[in-house]
């Protein structure tokens, strides 16, 4: 049996995201993360036929952080700093696409991703973004409110 990313630990049906979507995932040698999925109705924006753009970045924020948990020596909690996108094409209802992450570096407990989203069919590209992770956050508070 193949080992499993630990994206796929994750993601089991068990979390929101899974649940509401059929991702399936394929792990790359070369640091990459790779998940294919039908877009959701339940995304459609105002028109009924395309997705809204914000299922794209949500997308491309989960596979990245996944990506980015898949290269860490010992998986640990981590938080986007930072993730800038760019959507290109819309995304109809019901349409394969493909959401691909890489891995690019890691510096000062910071890691650096790049993603983007293309059709399954035709290989087009809908959207792109690069992202920052910040490895290790606290997964408790950092103190009560006042």
């Amino acid at each position: 049996m193949a080992e499993l990313h630990p994206a796929q630990l994750l993601f089991t049906e068990k979390h929101p995201l899974t649940a509401e979507f059929d991702m399936t995932f394929h792990s790359g040698d070369d640091h990459s993360l790779e998940v294919r999925l039908d877009a959701p109705a339940s995304f459609a924006d105002q028109d009924g036929i395309h997705v809204h753009t914000g299922f794209h970045t949500l997308i491309l924020d989960t596979v990245m952080g996944a990506c980015a948990i898949g290269e860490l020596k010992t998986p640990v909690p981590i938080a986007t700093v930072k993730l800038t996108s760019n959507h290109l094409r819309n995304i109809k209802v019901g349409e394969q696409v493909v959401c691909r992450a890489e891995w690019e570096d890691e510096a000062h407990s910071i890691a650096y991703v790049r993603g983007e989203i293309r059709s399954a069919e035709g290989n087009l590209l809908a959207s792109h973004a690069v992202a920052t992770f910040m490895i290790g956050t606290a997964g408790k508070p950092l103190g009560k409110k006042k």
